[in-house]
């Protein structure tokens, strides 16, 4: 395919959670849907399409002057406050989100981003961090039920179908991590319309949301 996809990674923390993987093409036609356990899988995924960026949904650096998030190592945040640049900015947009720190309860899921970064970069593959949440709030609106509801689903499967110029195959089936997938390859194919804003400090880590609330956005 080479180039000419977005592929979105709807991160968990470990193998043993089926991770969701959506790959869109320039036109926004879905080329890939499916669920991969190991990063191996992953990265077989990302070889096979070959995108031109892959997004992924979890926290893929720490903050400034931590080695790592072990308790027992003394290594210290540069800043007193809480969490990444990136982070503390999402939350003065009013939009909540887990804060990397040394008590993270996402701990796993963060090396697992940040080892899978490394590994998709090393194969000379773009990797940018997105936040489907923000996505939603930014091209969806506030008001977004829960999205582990039947409401919250309907709600988001029915807000995809209008923001896609073409039908979404299988959307009816769609759990939230394939939304939240889909929306993740959405924002990479945001990204290369300049229609992005970048939240946070580029030497320890950005994370890429649509830059306004607006309606549909391809063309």
């Amino acid at each position: 395919m080479g180039k000419d996809c977005f592929i979105g990674v709807d991160l968990t923390s470990a193998a043993k959670k089926p991770t969701a993987c959506v790959a869109l093409d320039r036109e926004l036609h879905l080329t890939l849907l499916n669920f991969l356990l190991s990063d191996g899988q992953i990265i077989e995924a990302i070889e096979r399409y070959q995108p031109s960026i892959v997004a992924i949904d979890a926290p893929l650096s720490l903050p400034n002057g931590l080695c790592c998030l072990e308790e027992s190592c003394p290594c210290q945040s540069l800043s007193s406050a809480k969490g990444r640049v990136c982070e503390r900015e999402l939350s003065r947009h009013g939009i909540p989100c887990y804060y990397t720190t040394k008590k993270s309860i996402i701990k796993d899921m963060v090396y697992r981003g940040m080892a899978l970064k490394d590994e998709i970069t090393a194969r000379g593959y773009q990797v940018i961090e997105v936040y489907p949440y923000a996505a939603k709030v930014r091209l969806l609106g506030w008001h977004i039920p829960k999205k582990i509801t039947p409401e919250g689903i309907d709600f988001l499967k029915e807000r995809l179908a209008a923001l896609f110029p073409h039908p979404i195959p299988y959307l009816e089936r769609f759990n939230h991590d394939l939304c939240d997938a889909l929306l993740a390859a959405y924002t990479a194919y945001l990204y290369t319309k300049s229609e992005i804003e970048i939240i946070g400090d580029p030497e320890e880590g950005t994370i890429f949301i649509p830059a306004v609330l607006q309606g549909k956005l391809h063309g």
